[in-house]
Parts: structure tokens; C-alpha cells; sequence
């Protein structure tokens, strides 16, 4: 609910802070004197209630996409981790009409150098939604960076809203921070979902509408599964192939993944020789699949309104939950990285930081 009264917001906040690239007991500080931002043109100033580690975030602590990073001005120490935003807004800055002091609100930053893994955080205006009142602020920071992510995916692939009733969607681990949140919302859309899962995540991946479950474990999901119209590498780029050969012949289907040799190249070989090689790897992969009139798309987390208003409008409607595995408290951030790199949660690991 809005209200008029702007809250004190005081100078400095709790952070959790990276100091160097390394493992997550050995980098992390946190300090109770990290400046509180101040939001600029079409930002607003969010006091945090809850956030979530995203795979990405312990690959960032170890360093991946430095080099990329550094360019943009984004890798600088002390550096905050984190993209998903669950609090309330409690100042904005010039030019933000759609917002005002005292929403509650969710959504997901774009990569900054101070992350979400503090008191307060600055995103921008359009990067945020009103929070589902179905949702508490530990629900709702388990959902957007993951589905944006997703969604990206899933839209160069060829997925589309509007149409995606009766398509055919598979999903690789379907139990995971990302999949189960993207399966819910294919699901919600109208899509037929098939997806993979370990033992312990097969009943979760039904329990949220999954048609079919592949045990990764027992089964060869190429062996199970024909005629898909799209199919999203959510964990593991190895298995293109044979997800490529699960797709139907002919014009509307596509490939979409979110791991892909991008940062790698760039981090080992330099932002020109490593780009260009990345480029050139994507570009002869797009087109033979082009040839089959197919699409193919390499992708990465981006903001997107439109899917957090359907994620948001979804989760109202009682067809997105979230799905929480661990919660820890701001001040054990590193034990809650050591467990997402274990790679056995079902669900998100949230942060609570109210």
C-alpha cells in the first residue's frame, strides 16, 4: 500500500560485499557502514526485504565475465552481488511517475556494481512491478531474475504468449531456481511442458504441472521425448544436441539457451579475439538451424516489463508459486553460496534481510 509520509532513510546500510574474486568464505565482508544509494533519473530507492543467490551470482564472486564486466565499469571492489529486488519503495528520483514512496514492489536490477544484497538497493523505475499481495516479500525475490532469464530464452527460441497454448515446451531441470519457475508460467500460458529432473525433484516438477519428467538419472531424455516445438537449455549446454533432435521438423521451432561459451571465451581469450570467436560459433549454429527454419539463440539475463507484469498477473492468479528451498540471514550470504554451488536445491535459496 502507498502512503504519503516518506520514511528516514538513513546514510550508510548493512551490505554484504565482495572484496576480491575467490571462494565465498574467503571474499565476503559484511559491513554496517556501506553508503545508502541515492537513485538518479527514472530510478527509485528501494529499502530490501528479500533477496535470492542465482547461479550467476556465485560465478560472478569467482570472476567469470571480468573482462566484460570491467568494461561496463561493473567489476570494481567492493563490489555487491544480487539482481532480485523484493521491498518497498522509499524515495524516487526525477522523473518517475509510475512508482511513489511506500509501493511494494519486485523485480530485478540490471548488473551494477551495487547489488542487491544490502538494505536498500537502486533499480530502475521500469524494472520493478507492484508485488502480488499473494506473494510475501520472500516469495517474490525468488522469482524475477530467474524467469527474466528464462524468458529471454524462451522468446529467441520462438515462444511467444500469445500463441503458446497447445505448443509443445521442454524444459532442461525443471526442479532447479530457473525451471521451476518457467514451468510454472508455460504451464500457466496453456503449454504442454516436459522437463528433467534428479529423483528427489521428479514429484516437485509434477506437483507444478509438469506433463511429462525425464529421471535424468535412469533415462535418456532424447530417447523419451519427439516432436517439441520448443526446447530451453536451462543448466547444461552438452546436451544441445540432443535436444536440437527432440524438436519437430519443419518451420516454429526453436532453441534457446542460457549457457553458452560467450563469457568463457571473452574472460580467456580478450573481449576482441573472444567475441569474435563467440560471434562467429553463434552465428554458424543460427544458421544451420536456420536451414531447418528453426530458431537459435544464445541469452542472457534482460530486463523485460511486460513478462514481469505476466509473472506478476500469473502469481496473483494463483498459477505461479514460489518455490523456496533454503532461507538464510544477509549475514550468512557465504553459506548460502556454498549451498546453491552444491547444485542439489529444488527451488530458490532466498536471503532474508528485513
Amino acid at each position: 500500500m502507498s502512503s504519503s509520509t516518506a520514511p528516514t532513510i538513513p546514510r550508510h546500510m548493512q551490505a554484504a560485499q565482495l572484496a576480491r574474486f575467490g571462494a565465498a568464505r574467503d571474499v565476503f565482508d559484511i559491513v554496517d557502514d556501506a553508503p545508502t544509494p541515492t537513485p538518479g533519473e527514472g530510478e527509485v530507492l528501494v529499502r530490501q526485504r528479500a533477496t535470492s543467490v542465482n547461479p550467476i551470482d556465485c560465478r560472478r564472486r569467482g570472476g567469470y565475465g571480468r573482462k566484460l564486466m570491467k568494461l561496463r565499469g561493473l567489476a570494481g571492489f567492493p563490489l555487491v552481488l544480487g539482481n532480485d529486488v523484493s521491498g518497498d519503495v522509499v524515495a524516487t528520483g526525477p522523473g518517475v511517475s509510475a512508482l511513489r514512496v511506500g509501493d511494494a514492489v519486485f523485480g530485478a536490477q540490471r548488473p551494477s556494481p551495487q547489488g542487491t544484497y544490502a538494505e536498500y538497493c537502486v533499480a530502475k523505475a521500469d524494472d520493478l512491478v507492484a508485488k502480488p499481495a499473494e506473494l510475501s516479500y520472500r516469495e517474490a525475490a525468488a522469482l524475477p531474475y530467474a524467469f527474466l532469464s528464462a524468458w529471454a530464452a524462451l522468446k529467441a527460441a520462438g515462444f511467444r504468449p500469445e500463441s503458446a497454448a497447445g505448443k509443445r515446451v521442454f524444459l532442461q531441470g525443471g526442479s532447479g531456481g530457473t525451471g521451476v519457475v518457467t514451468l510454472q508460467v508455460c504451464k500457466g500460458l496453456g503449454a504442454y511442458v516436459a522437463t528433467t529432473a534428479g529423483p528427489a525433484g521428479i514429484e516437485l516438477c509434477k506437483s507444478l504441472g509438469a506433463d511429462e519428467v525425464v529421471n535424468y538419472r535412469t533415462q535418456d531424455f532424447a530417447e523419451e521425448l519427439s516432436g517439441f516445438d520448443f526446447a530451453i537449455c536451462l543448466a547444461d549446454q552438452a546436451e544441445e544436441q540432443k535436444m536440437l533432435s527432440i524438436l519437430h521438423r519443419g518451420p516454429g521451432a526453436g532453441y534457446g539457451t542460457l549457457v553458452h561459451p560467450l563469457m568463457p571465451l571473452v574472460d580467456e581469450k580478450g573481449l576482441l579475439i573472444g567475441g569474435v570467436q563467440a560471434a562467429t560459433t553463434l552465428l554458424g549454429r543460427r544458421l544451420r538451424q536456420a536451414l531447418r527454419r528453426r530458431g537459435y539463440g544464445w541469452t542472457l539475463f534482460r530486463p523485460d516489463r511486460a513478462a514481469l507484469e505476466l509473472l506478476a498477473r500469473l502469481a496473483a492468479e494463483g498459477k505461479v508459486r514460489a518455490v523456496i528451498d533454503q532461507t538464510y540471514p544477509l549475514a550468512a550470504i557465504a553459506a548460502a553460496h556454498e549451498y546453491v554451488e552444491r547444485g542439489r536445491s529444488k527451488g530458490k535459496v532466498v536471503v532474508d534481510i528485513a
